[in-house]
């Protein structure tokens, strides 16, 4: 009983310590220009102005291509990845454990040695500087195909080979048994792919000049300068293009833990 308790103090402490930085960064987005700096845990004069000049037409159209991007990348990358990873699960094709094999060894390749490759490959295209740039780019990751293989391979086959009595086609298996079935993983790399393109700095800045299409992360890098950053409006800028991540954590978070209570399912 009293290690119980014990382990509950050091979650709550963990849980603090992880905490403690986001509430600063909210409570000093309602502090004023002279208190901006100080160290309280609170404004003691709090304000509306810096959110009030957060809130530039700019910003809102940095948080609208960000949410584009992310979500046509977080669901066209979710169901692209799907059918690899049934595919390589459940069919038989010449070089299929090759092929799988090249795909995994992607993983040990770092992101900045293929970015030039990556910008002259988009640029002989045509699609520097526009959403197919932001987009098409990121649809691929080894790490989601790798989880779905390996997930359908534990995905029990006595639901499709009774589908396959029934006259289904392997294409109607799975959109409707395998991909619907397929929560317990969905879940987390959704919230995983949504973050990962929502936080991404580099190839948004390297691919696109347009400051119509600036990235929120973009946007936030280009406010600073020097001596003259708005470090209030800085702030409440990053407070709240964090507020769609915690949305996407509270709506997602009763899946999650439904996902994770199913995943040993036979």
């Amino acid at each position: 009983m009293k290690r119980n308790y014990l382990t509950v103090a050091f979650l709550v402490l963990v849980a603090i310590i992880l905490l403690f930085p986001i509430y600063i960064l909210f409570m000093t987005s309602f502090k004023s220009a002279n208190e901006l700096f100080t160290a309280t845990l609170w404004p003691h004069f709090p304000t509306l102005d810096n959110i009030r000049a957060a809130l530039s037409s700019k910003f809102l159209v940095s948080i609208r291509t960000s949410l584009v991007v992310s979500i046509t990348v977080t669901v066209v990358a979710m169901l692209l990845h799907a059918m690899c990873g049934y595919a390589l699960a459940r069919f038989d094709f010449p070089f299929k454990d090759t092929l799988f094999r090249i795909i995994i060894s992607t993983l040990l390749i770092p992101s900045m040695t293929i970015l030039v490759p990556l910008f002259m490959i988009a640029k002989f295209l045509g699609i520097t500087n526009s959403y197919a740039g932001l987009i098409l780019p990121a649809l691929f990751n080894a790490y989601g195909i790798f989880l779905f293989r390996q997930f359908y391979l534990g995905f029990p086959r006595e639901l499709e080979e009774a589908a396959e009595v029934e006259g289904c086609s392997k294409a109607r298996i799975f959109f409707t048994i395998a991909l619907p079935l397929s929560k317990p993983i969905i879940i987390p790399l959704t919230i995983a792919f949504f973050l990962g393109n929502w936080n991404n700095y580099l190839w948004p800045l390297v691919v696109n000049k347009k400051e119509s299409l600036y990235t929120v992360q973009v946007y936030l890098a280009n406010m600073v300068s020097g001596y003259s950053t708005p470090w209030n409006k800085v702030i409440a800028s990053s407070m709240l293009a964090a507020i769609p991540v915690f949305i996407l954590f509270l709506i997602a978070q009763r899946y999650l833990q439904e996902g994770i209570k199913t995943t040993g399912f036979k």
